[in-house]
């Protein structure tokens, strides 16, 4: 068996629907002003461990993205044309195999060292890229090509480059089980809820959209924007069939539990409805 330098994080995530010898591997970041390590671990493909250092230099090449793309409009053009002329339906852009991504910008991510060293006697070494989110825009779609460029005389094999697809995501987002209780006027009507799925989903950093009470039928949506001192602010969601949702007492994020603890309210045609609820984050 022949050594060989490889990305093992490419063999892992398969085959992408690439035509020049990418594979694909999705990664999901929280949105931070931090830096947020992405390690890639190299591997010496090998029978034994070598008995000599092995120096790796790995580049970030947005050359591939070039390429891909011109790929995926080349073939969207034909498979387009092809449906025009069996008179069916043009396929949808969005399709995987058509999409067209962005680099990365380079004020999102930095490179602490373009080389690892893979010591005599062992097999790996990890290589890190750190992202920062804060620097990205929520809903476009990001590439990060990582490949190998110099395996300092060893052979590089099939596995040497792997395209991260970037997206990011509040850090509040995710599904969530709640149980709470709302008030009415009339407290012979008052009703509650226990474990009642819910979707919190992306705004942008600090500011996650979910169901009102158990009121996601009749489109009641709400914010939830989280302060830096953790108090949350409840207002109603843009397009909510209800625009006076409110907080109403004192909302709070626990970020040890991942839990919000809420109390607001909205205005109905006989006064108020008060909801107190807990919403924790699976």
């Amino acid at each position: 068996m022949p050594t060989s330098i490889e990305l093992p994080v490419a063999a892992h995530a398969g085959p992408a629907m690439f035509d020049n010898g990418g594979f694909k591997f999705i990664i999901e970041k929280s949105i931070n002003s931090a830096p947020q390590p992405l390690v890639t671990t190299v591997l010496l493909s090998a029978t034994k461990p070598l008995s000599k250092d092995v120096t790796v230099t790995l580049n970030v090449d947005n050359g591939a993205i070039a390429a891909l793309n011109a790929t995926h409009k080349t073939l969207y053009t034909k498979d387009s044309l092809a449906a025009v002329k069996a008179n069916t339906d043009v396929p949808a852009a969005t399709d995987f195999k058509y999409e067209i991504y962005q680099p990365l910008p380079t004020d999102a991510y930095s490179i602490p060292s373009t080389k690892v060293t893979i010591p005599a006697g062992q097999t790996t070494a990890d290589h890190t890229v750190n992202i920062i989110t804060d620097k990205l825009t929520l809903g476009v779609k990001y590439m990060l090509p990582v490949a190998i460029a110099d395996a300092q005389g060893e052979k590089i094999n099939y596995y040497s480059t792997v395209y991260y697809l970037v997206s990011i995501k509040s850090e509040y987002e995710g599904e969530a089980k709640a149980s709470g209780s709302i008030a009415f006027p009339d407290p012979s009507i008052n009703r509650s809820w226990t474990d009642r799925a819910k979707t919190l989903t992306t705004v942008n950093g600090n500011i996650i959209r979910v169901e009102a009470a158990d009121l996601g039928g009749s489109n009641y949506y709400m914010w939830l924007i989280v302060n830096p001192d953790n108090s949350v602010t409840v207002i109603s969601a843009p397009g909510s069939a209800n625009p006076s949702i409110q907080s109403n007492g004192s909302c709070t994020f626990d970020p040890a539990t991942r839990t919000f603890s809420l109390n607001y309210k909205y205005v109905g045609g006989t006064g108020d409805r008060r909801i107190t609820e807990i919403i924790k984050l699976n």
